[in-house]
This record gives structure tokens, sequence and C-alpha cells, in this order.
């Protein structure tokens, strides 16, 4: 009797043999992992590459849409400049800055939108209504409320010699130097609008008042605050005239030392010689007259 063809089709079961022939071997499973891996290895730094390229791109759009609100109120209100300054909710009274600030033992503060979005506190509310603007893609630091961390809504601040509002019978030249307070749009010209500092992206622990603090008075060597080098070696600065670049900050001490979440004591970072401070005064503004 002739022997019956194999069966075939979906109900028939391989054989034992067959199945091990159609099944990878350990060292072909082995050599798909190595490529993986090597695929991997090729690719991971190109995409850490591109996500640190669109961070830096997202600040400096960030910036520049600040310095556009800025401009615009120039705009509105007859050439005067935003209010800055260094006075938190309960100092400000009546008076509105172009955002409201905090000090360091108001963590609460450090997750409040109003401060940003509400115009009783904020000039720049009028222009801006996206929170998401005013922190940086690169900052992930965070606040400690309670126990838990929470992301701190703010990532950048306005050199403070950009229409400075002060308490009463506060003395500002004793405190950070006589340079140039700018009121008006028209104020710029002296100092350069291409080189005079607006907004600056901040180290994240520095982070507190609405103003970029630069000293330019006889504490020469203080950093009050220090620039975020959230982007590799560089941080985001913006100018009077609207531009917004990166910036590379030279002395390894403004990296080291800006890493923290939380730097609180403004008074005890002192870089002599730091020519990266030198910079943000010379950025800052003019010399006034005595």
């Amino acid at each position: 009797m002739p022997t019956p063809p194999c069966p075939s089709g979906p109900g028939r079961k391989p054989s034992p043999g067959e199945a091990w022939a159609r099944a990878f071997t350990l060292v072909e499973l082995l050599v798909v992992v190595a490529i993986i891996a090597i695929l991997a290895a090729m690719l991971l730094p190109a995409l850490g590459s591109a996500r640190r390229s669109a961070q830096r791109i997202g600040c400096i759009n960030d910036t520049k849409q600040l310095m556009m609100a800025w401009h615009l109120y120039g705009t509105d209100h007859n050439d005067g400049l935003p209010a800055n300054g260094i006075a938190d909710v309960a100092a400000v009274g009546d008076q509105r800055l172009w955002v409201l600030g905090t000090s360091h033992l108001q963590t609460h503060d450090f997750t409040n939108r109003m401060f940003l979005l509400d115009r009783r506190y904020a000039q720049f509310a009028d222009y801006i209504q996206t929170p998401a603007v005013y922190r940086c893609p690169a900052d992930r630091s965070r606040v400690d409320i309670g126990g838990k961390l929470f992301p701190k809504v703010r990532s950048y601040a306005l050199n403070l010699f950009m229409n400075p509002v002060m308490p009463t019978n506060f003395d500002f030249t004793m405190h950070f130097g006589n340079g140039t307070r700018y009121r008006k749009t028209g104020d710029l010209a002296a100092g350069g609008p291409s080189e005079l500092l607006g907004i600056v992206d901040v180290a994240p622990g520095n982070v507190c008042s609405p103003a970029f603090i630069i000293h330019k008075g006889f504490f020469k060597d203080l950093f009050y605050h220090l620039p975020s080098g959230s982007h590799g070696s560089h941080g985001v600065v913006s100018f009077a005239d609207g531009h917004s670049d990166t910036h590379r900050w030279s002395d390894p001490r403004t990296l080291q030392e800006g890493k923290p979440e939380w730097l609180p004591d403004h008074l005890s970072i002192y870089h002599p010689g730091s020519a990266d401070l030198q910079w943000l005064k010379d950025h800052a503004a003019v010399d006034a007259a005595p």
C-alpha cells in the first residue's frame, strides 16, 4: 500500500525536527541583540543632542516672547518700561511688576501661576497667558513643599537695571552700584539696546525675585544671581533690542555652583577674577554719573 501524502495546511503540526529547523539558534539571537545594542549606542547620542538642541531653541523662543511683551508694554504705556524689582507679594502693595517674584522663605510662591498670569500682580499678564513661556524646557528643578516636590513656574528674570522699583527708603546705589537705571525705551540708546541685557535664564536654585541682580557696587566679586548653564556650557540671554542668543560661560565656577536646585544664600558666592561676572556687569548697564 502506498504511503499517504503528508498532511498540510493550518491544522498540521510540524514535527520536532521541523520546528527546530525554523527557530532562531542561540548564536543568531545573540547576534541580533548585539546589532540592536550597537544601533542604540549609535542613535542615543544623536537623540540626546537633538533633545538638547530642541530645549535650547525653546528657551531662546521663550525669552524672545518675553522681550516682545516687554516692548509691547512700552508701546502701550507712553514709552515707559515695565516695572521690575526685588519685592514679593507682601512688599509690593498696589505696584504691579512685570511678574511677581518671591523670597526663598515663601516656598509656596514658587508654584503660584497667578504671579505670572493674574493682572493684579503681573504687567505681562496683558500680553502672555501661557505659563510654559516662563519656564526653560531644560529646567527640571523642583521645590519641596510639605515633603513633596513640585516644579517651579519660572526660570527667567529681568536685568535689575531695567526700571527697578524699590521699597521706600531703599538705597539702590549702596546695594547695587551706580549703573544707569533705564526708565523709558528712549533711555536705552546711550547703552546700546543690542548690548544691554533684558531677560536672563537663571540658575535654577537662584530664581526668586523678578529681577536678575547684577551687583555693580563695592562687592566687586559677588555673584548675587548666577546665570543658568542648562544648555551645556551655555546659557540663554536676551537683549533690549529684542534678540536672544546663547552665551558661553567660560569660568567652571559659574557652571558648578549653578547646578544645585536650591541656592537661597545670595551673599556667599564670590568669584574673584570671573570673566563671566565681568561680562554680565558690562552688559547690565553703563555707569551712571556719581
